[in-house]
């Protein structure tokens, strides 16, 4: 990634459509939590909007191996360091690792690892690792959310339709004109399995259109 943004920056390569780290780099999502931002958010946000985002991202935290001070904790999880949280029982681990950015494993939910879905021991190695990277390679950690189940038709090859039991993930598009005005285009629903904790374009998952009914 880095070579092609270079390559762009220079003008030697075109990219289309440009880089969007906004819509890569989870680590906004752990950056709306964070105290030292929290007058900066209340600035340039309306205090209803503000309120809104935070009432759908998941709190979340910056994986940063600076060791805290005798006094302090990591707000909400009760741990004074990152090895106490690599020690969690599977009843608190209800987080999920992220990695963010242009990254190879940054699609597919390849990057992201659900704390309370795997043994102790591969949730330490995994969180530590996340922490190795964090000089050169950003991580998040977030509160796990289990997304609402529904049930929805899906055509199988064989022309029956059967009632599927499942999650879904909504990915609204919007486009900007010329002009620079951005309108909402659609939406997009990705329905998963049930039983599938993490959200994404799997062989087993179901990609319909939305209506407003």
């Amino acid at each position: 990634m880095r070579e092609l943004a270079d390559g762009a920056a220079t003008g030697g390569l075109r990219i289309t459509p440009p880089f969007k780290p906004h819509l890569e780099d989870k680590l906004w999502l752990a950056l709306l939590w964070s105290p030292a931002l929290g007058k900066i958010w209340q600035q340039i946000l309306r205090s209803n909007h503000l309120k809104r985002l935070r009432g759908l991202v998941p709190f979340g935290w910056v994986l940063d191996p600076t060791p805290l001070p005798p006094h302090a904790s990591l707000p909400r999880l009760d741990a004074h360091s990152w090895q106490e949280v690599a020690d969690f029982s599977q009843k608190d681990r209800h987080l999920a690792l992220k990695v963010s950015g242009f990254h190879e494993t940054a699609w597919g939910s390849r990057g992201v690892f659900i704390g309370h879905d795997m043994p102790g021991a591969e949730w330490a190695a995994r969180l530590q690792s996340a922490l190795d990277q964090a000089a050169t390679q950003p991580w998040i950690l977030q509160e796990f959310r289990e997304g609402r189940r529904i049930t929805h038709p899906v055509f199988r090859d064989d022309g029956s339709v059967e009632m599927m039991h499942g999650r879904v993930r909504l990915c609204p598009y919007y486009f900007t004109n010329e002009a620079g005005v951005t309108t909402f285009g659609g939406c997009l629903a990705t329905i998963v399995p049930a039983d599938k904790k993490k959200i994404h374009g799997m062989s087993d998952a179901v990609l319909v259109p939305c209506v407003i009914a």
